[in-house]
């Protein structure tokens, strides 16, 4: 099977497929949409079907591989989406949104529906943006692989929430840092659920009763500027970096990247010492190839993309000049 990266970047989604030892990359669409900041979604159904969120055009959809893309937002309000995901059995589709929203697919992205109860926590009073005009956004959303009725979000900036009937009523979690990036429930146990903040890793182990900080092993680096990555065949398995500063700091100073493992669900963490040469670009996104999960990419702040094809022991670029690298999904075909 030939592999293939669609990356979405600060402006167009790429396709890369391999030349000479490295990749090379042509657009193939959503140019002047805004950043694409969550991975491409292929259909739980047909492959030729995917879906894409963009932070100034909402959502698009493909029916040809991602070769060509049409906008479908119908239902959506606030078109800044920052993440799309799919329950595998159901087909349902949800989309996170700026100003912090959940939108709901039940038609494969023809239509949406709002899940407005999210909009009437009394919580939402804190939830704020950490730039100018300060406006959060649904960074991330996770629903479990057995119950689509069960999702997780985290905020940026509002701490989590959680949904345990589909969307019709959300619960606040505010026991995590207040600068949510990402959430996922593991996918063997969904009692156990790790976020990633800006003050790095918090764990639960009770369904989000409860939570504690679990930065063992990567003390000093707690900023989380990529995509927490769950392993596709080992359950213990998770993946993801860490910075030593946040963004305000990355242009002025080393970031003091480093890509860390855990074999624990979240419980502790282990930097990977060869990850990347220095001075390293900032990833921000992070995947891994289902069908051969030694090989992981990452799309960098400088528009490149990392490969490691040795579960993220060494990495080397084979991407280069594109805008910055936001999401990447490996295909095949």
């Amino acid at each position: 099977m030939d592999r293939a990266l669609l990356i979405g970047t600060s402006n167009g989604l790429y396709r890369a497929t391999r030349k000479n030892g490295g990749f090379e990359a042509s657009l193939v669409g959503l140019k002047d949409t805004g950043f694409i900041r969550s991975p491409v979604v292929v259909d739980s159904k047909d492959p030729n079907r995917m879906y894409a969120g963009a932070t100034r055009g909402g959502v698009f959809v493909s029916e040809d591989e991602g070769k060509r893309w049409r906008e479908s937002n119908a239902g959506i309000i606030h078109r800044d989406v920052w993440c799309i995901v799919q329950h595998a059995g159901s087909g349902n589709l949800y989309a996170g949104a700026s100003p912090a929203s959940v939108y709901i697919s039940k038609d494969r992205g023809e239509t949406w529906q709002e899940c407005e109860a999210l909009g009437r926590l009394p919580t939402t009073k804190g939830w704020t943006g950490p730039q100018p005009p300060h406006v959060s956004r649904m960074k991330w959303l996770d629903v479990y692989i057995d119950d689509p009725r069960l999702i997780y979000g985290a905020i940026e900036e509002g701490w989590a929430v959680r949904s345990r009937d589909g969307g019709d009523s959300w619960e606040q979690i505010d026991s995590i840092d207040h600068d949510g990036h990402m959430i996922a429930m593991m996918r063997d146990n969904p009692s156990i659920v790790v976020a990633t903040t800006g003050k790095g890793m918090f764990r639960s182990t009770d369904d989000g009763k409860t939570w504690a900080e679990a930065n063992r092993g990567i003390e000093g680096r707690c900023y989380t500027p990529a995509h927490l990555v769950l392993h596709p065949k080992e359950a213990k398995v998770l993946l993801t970096a860490v910075t030593g500063t946040g963004p305000g700091g990355w242009a002025r100073q080393d970031p003091d990247t480093s890509f860390c493992r855990s074999t624990d669900q979240g419980a502790s963490w282990e930097q990977l010492p060869g990850g990347l040469p220095h001075p390293t670009p900032v990833p921000r996104s992070l995947a891994v190839d289902p069908e051969q999960p030694a090989t992981l990419f990452a799309g960098m702040l400088d528009g490149s993309v990392w490969m490691s094809e040795d579960g993220g022991e060494s990495f080397r670029s084979v991407l280069t000049g594109l805008p910055q690298a936001t999401s990447v999904k490996v295909i095949h075909s």
